[in-house]
């Protein structure tokens, strides 16, 4: 990431959960919330959104919105294609370390 002038930074945090909840029923998703039981005390929570016979889970609403917002761009063929891991590969060999953003 470099310094320039952004005109918005945003960051998931607490504030973003309900927005993207906002986006999901804007964009017609029928959205539940429920815990996964793995037995005893351990329940993992699940968020999911369904539209058009097609159903979206994920952990927290950031990653459903962004579960979303992928297969909206791809389709139904989502999935990996050649040639596309190799720009990720470069991404993680690049990544720079970084402080974080101040609060403001």
């Amino acid at each position: 990431m470099s310094d320039r002038n952004l005109t918005l930074y945003l960051h998931t945090a607490g504030a973003t959960a309900v927005p993207c909840l906002q986006a999901l029923l804007a964009k017609g998703y029928e959205v539940s919330h429920y815990f996964l039981d793995f037995g005893g005390a351990e329940k993992r929570p699940q968020w999911a959104a369904e539209k058009d016979n097609r159903l979206f889970t994920a952990e927290r609403l950031e990653e459903l919105l962004g579960l979303v917002a992928m297969w909206e761009v791809r389709g139904d063929d989502w999935r990996l294609k050649d040639g596309e891991y190799e720009r990720f590969e470069e991404l993680l060999q690049a990544a720079p370390t970084a402080a974080p953003r101040p609060r403001w």
